[in-house]
């Protein structure tokens, strides 16, 4: 677990990421700004609610909505991205790091988008629900739910969109259940990443990296026995 953790976080000091990181925090920073502004855009047109300084108060306040916002969408936006960027995160990888080894057949991009889209979907429920009983439960009790939650769902895909690039969907899957324990702490350290703002920028590139590197070494082990 610590040597993949290692060798994820070397990744971005190798120059091994550089030309993936840089794009996706250019999408990324690109549909934040375009989300930003239409919610501008939105407010501005909103009519009189009640009285004009009601609308005044929600323009002040959206700026920070917007970060809170942005807090709570960690998780589903590292999942959609991973789909996104998983494929050549982990090309990339796999030539720098495993040279020796065949390369990944791959995946198809619908495959890739419709697990991304499906995990984005139950993370946006999940931390929505999750929101909801914030109000009924004590801290920390809510947080450390978020982040347990999240945790099992990104691991989980994560996970899974690594191995589909080498085996099937079935195998996939059987290999993560062998391995549950170690996929849940993996998935749960990006969870962590994912719900810092800022740090949520490199979260999905860190996690499909880190990944990767898990996937491989489950295999080793499982080849040398």
């Amino acid at each position: 677990m610590f040597a993949s953790l290692a060798r994820a976080v070397a990744n971005f000091f190798d120059g091994t990421l550089r030309g993936v990181f840089l794009r996706s925090i250019g999408l990324t920073l690109i549909l934040f700004a375009l989300a930003f502004a239409g919610l501008e855009v939105a407010i501005l047109h909103l009519p009189t609610l009640g009285a004009p300084w009601v609308n005044r108060l929600i323009e002040l306040l959206t700026p920070l909505l917007f970060v809170v916002a942005t807090f709570l969408l960690g998780a589903p936006v590292a999942a959609l991205f991973a789909s996104l960027f998983l494929d050549r995160v982990a090309r990339t990888v796999e030539a720098r790091a495993y040279p020796g080894q065949p390369p990944a057949p791959g995946m198809s991009t619908a495959t890739a988008l419709t697990s991304g889209l499906r995990l984005a979907g139950l993370a946006l429920i999940a931390n929505l629900g999750l929101l909801l009983l914030d109000v009924e439960l004590l801290p920390p009790l809510p947080e450390l739910l978020t982040l347990v939650i999240n945790g099992w769902l990104l691991g989980r895909e994560y996970f899974e969109l690594a191995a589909l690039r080498h085996m099937s969907r079935v195998s996939a899957q059987q290999l993560r259940r062998r391995h549950g324990g170690s996929v849940f702490v993996g998935g749960t350290m990006i969870s962590l990443l994912s719900s810092v703002p800022l740090v949520n920028l490199l979260a999905p590139l860190f996690g499909a990296a880190f990944i990767v590197h898990l996937y491989k070494r489950f295999l080793a082990e499982e080849q040398a026995r």
